[in-house]
């Protein structure tokens, strides 16, 4: 059997079901347990509401660095384990209490998602399973707001290897298009084409919390048992997030994966699916023209909004193939399903790989803090990563050097973890940070031991994907895959600092972040020593420049010598060599690579909260000062800025979008985007925590907040405004790192003739 999904039930002996495609296994031979370290000689013997321990067995097991006895009780159900830990807590401390039952069997029986499962031993073979995958979307009629099931759904579309339609009804046309008569056939019809394509992974793009509910809702309004695979589509709530459980196959959404874990290595403006799409697979979607567009191509042009419907679907499973692989290869690190691990934190994953390599090695879990001890944890700070103040202005050339996964290597090369603190042996006093934490060098620790596993698997799959030829599949899938054990790797640091973290320890983030300090500022200076002139450093990373002819070979050779001092796994690698640079403030900078790329770190040009035309204003004015064409650049801005004043710049230009990251009545100050999504909520349009807010400033009105409105219903843009506040800011932090000065800057923006 091919394992998709574990689920389990029963009301008094818990049974769980191994779901494969188009078969299932039921094991009833399993049974939920939690520990107790004992402080009586004397074993529970209990009945609760006429519910009763099964077995107890006598163990020995770890607990951090120490050997402890301790008891292992069955129940027949996971809810006995609710039932019974509180009773539990006078006979010792308890152990494993909380953690889920279907994470617990996949832990205990070493199953690996879209692996063989060898029956009816259940145990994991090592079969790589190439899974059968299916994406959707749905498109609605919008009256005002988006509720979920207020209006009708009018296309349905699937888009996967073998099968491409889209469902509909009115007056839709196309060549994958299905006719059917009304909203209710089609989520019969729906139902029917994915139970008879029987896909072994469904995916949509928000789709746990639009599409699914949204079905959901129609069906009811129409009498439809909404079943997929013939069983009932399940909400369930995890965390914040609501979630939609089917069973027998499995449903990611991979906005709920891009938006914890991808987000922030991406470049694109929002997490829509058009923006997404193009940044990771080079397509987006058809353009509509928003809600307005949909139901205007309902009535008007069928073709365009099928056309538009059967995009959606395509891009998401581009989306799919893209993301899919890293998914399956987080899974099988973690050792849990697909379903819960496409919707885990960085965190998280890091603490189930833990709880999984604890069970291997027969140490117990820690309990998850309580909430007034997480809530102490959360007001203790400490000394984080080295910044240095860049050199301001323009440099030429700029080498990156910076440490391969530095703290991961830190925590290893100094076996930096809980079970290893301060321990009694003398000659251990010698690996001991600036904060006074010494670790032991006799045993490996347990959190080193893990990353060292994960480490030398990526660098295998790193290895490996530098000898496959670039851009084909396997070389493809190879790359994701090590790229998402970068992800865990580069997670562990901030668990160990993390609130609620079980295996949360404060000093041993200390001392990684201090020994992070210490070589950072030991390599900048030992470079200044070798006549390079450090222009920037941070965290993990410094940019080096010299006039020497042998720049590159003096660069290459540096690192080399440097990795001779250094611990490993610790190394400084050469990342890249660039034309040219130029250094605004901390975390603010541009690099011109040797192959005309910018990279740009922390300017408005990779910020959505500035309007389109400030962000492209900078990097047209970056590029050019990059290219020694300063004078040219000065060109540009007064063309920009001579638009902006004759109204020849389009209002799509000049967007600004800002986020709701709370309830409207939680907001104290009345801020552009608040001002704006309170008038949308006035005209009955849907509004809640998380929404991108888009809004143009107009003329008139006396602060920017009362001339902020809608995009949809601006006319006209305030010329002066986006001119002194969007596009002179974007470049003065620029020029004046360049040499301009304040007094320039006001002269720019009165008249623009002193400083340009």
């Amino acid at each position: 059997m091919i394992l998709l999904d574990i689920t389990y039930e029963g009301k008094d002996e818990v049974t769980t079901t191994l779901w494969g495609r188009g078969e299932t296994f039921e094991d009833t031979k399993f049974l939920p347990y939690m520990y107790v370290i004992p402080e009586k000689t004397e074993k529970p013997n209990m009945i609760i509401n006429g519910r009763k321990i099964v077995k107890i067995e006598e163990l020995v097991m770890k607990d951090l660095n120490k050997e402890v006895n301790v008891w292992k009780i069955y129940f027949k159900n996971p809810s006995d384990l609710n039932l019974f830990r509180h009773e539990l807590k006078e006979f010792g401390e308890r152990r494993e209490m909380d953690l889920p039952f279907a994470r617990r069997y996949m832990i205990d029986k070493k199953l690996i998602p879209l692996g063989d499962v060898i029956l009816p031993e259940i145990k994991a073979g090592k079969k790589e399973y190439p899974p059968r995958v299916l994406a959707f979307d749905i498109e609605t009629i919008a009256s005002k707001g988006i509720a979920i099931g207020k209006d009708p759904i009018i296309m349905a579309s699937l888009w996967s290897e073998n099968l491409k339609m889209v469902i509909g009804w009115g007056k839709g046309e196309g060549k994958h298009f299905i006719r059917v008569k009304d909203e209710k056939e089609l989520i019969e019809k729906f139902v029917e084409v994915v139970d008879k394509f029987k896909p072994d992974i469904i995916v949509g793009y928000n789709s746990d919390s639009f599409d699914w509910p949204y079905f959901k809702e129609r069906a009811k309004l129409h009498k439809v048992k909404f079943r997929i695979n013939s069983h009932k589509v399940s909400a369930l709530r995890r965390g914040r997030e609501n979630v939609i459980k089917l069973k027998g196959l499995i449903n990611i959404d991979l906005y709920l994966f891009i938006k914890n874990i991808l987000a922030p290595y991406m470049k694109s403006e929002t997490l829509k699916l058009d923006d997404v799409s193009k940044e990771l697979v080079g397509q987006g979607k058809v353009s509509i023209g928003g809600a307005e567009g949909i139901n205007d191509a309902w009535e008007n042009n069928p073709k365009l909004l099928y056309e538009y419907s059967l995009q959606d679907a395509k891009v998401t499973y581009l989306l799919a193939m893209e993301v899919l692989p890293m998914i399956y290869t987080l899974a099988s690190t973690v050792g849990q399903t697909l379903f819960d691990v496409s919707r885990m934190t960085s965190g998280q994953m890091v603490e189930w790989t833990l709880i999984k390599e604890a069970h291997k090695q027969k140490m117990l879990v820690p309990n998850r803090p309580k909430y007034e001890d997480s809530f102490g944890r959360r007001s203790v700070r400490f000394e984080g990563a080295f910044v240095k103040d860049p050199i301001k202005g323009l440099h030429s050339p700029i080498a990156v050097c910076d440490f391969r996964s530095l703290y991961p290597t830190i925590i290893m090369a100094h076996n930096i973890s809980a079970d290893t603190i301060n321990c009694n042996h003398p000659e251990c006093k010698k690996n001991i940070s600036s904060t006074g934490t010494h670790f032991c060098t006799r045993q490996t620790g347990f959190i080193p031991e893990t990353l060292k596993k994960l480490f030398d698997r990526r660098m295998k799959l790193k290895k490996k994907a530098r000898e496959l030829k670039k851009g084909t599949l396997e070389q493809k899938i190879v790359d994701t895959e090590q790229k998402g054990l970068k992800l865990i790797l580069n997670s562990f640091y901030g668990y160990l600092g993390y609130a609620n973290a079980r295996w949360y320890t404060l000093d041993s983030a200390r001392a990684v972040t201090a020994w992070g300090r210490e070589y950072i500022t030991q390599i900048m200076k030992e470079a200044s020593m070798k006549n390079f002139t450090v222009v920037y450093g941070d965290t993990d990373s410094v940019m080096l420049t010299s006039q020497s002819e042998s720049f590159k070979d003096d660069v290459i050779n540096f690192t080399k010598e440097i990795n001779k001092s250094l611990p490993s796994p610790i190394e400084l690698e050469v990342e890249g060599f660039f034309i040219r640079g130029v250094f605004v403030t901390k975390k603010r900078y541009a690099l011109l690579s040797e192959d005309n790329q910018l990279v740009v770190k922390g300017l408005e040009k990779v910020r959505r909260d500035w309007s389109k035309l400030a962000r492209n204003t900078q990097g047209k004015v970056l590029r050019l000062i990059l290219n020694n064409k300063v004078e040219d650049a000065k060109e540009y801005i007064r063309e920009v800025i001579k638009k902006l004043k004759s109204k020849e710049i389009p209002i799509s230009e000049l967007i600004m979008k800002t986020q709701l990251t709370k309830p409207l009545n939680e907001y104290k100050q009345m801020a552009p985007h608040v001002k704006v999504a309170k008038d949308m909520k006035n005209r009955g349009e849907d509004i809640f925590p998380g929404m991108l807010i888009e809004y143009i400033v107009t003329p008139g009105g006396r602060s920017i907040s009362e001339r902020s409105i809608a995009v949809n219903l601006a006319k006209d843009y305030d010329s002066s405004y986006y001119i002194q506040n969007q596009v002179l800011p974007s470049v003065m932090r620029i020029f004046e790192a360049l040499g301009g000065t304040k007094a320039e800057l006001e002269e720019t923006q009165k008249g623009l003739t002193s400083f340009f």
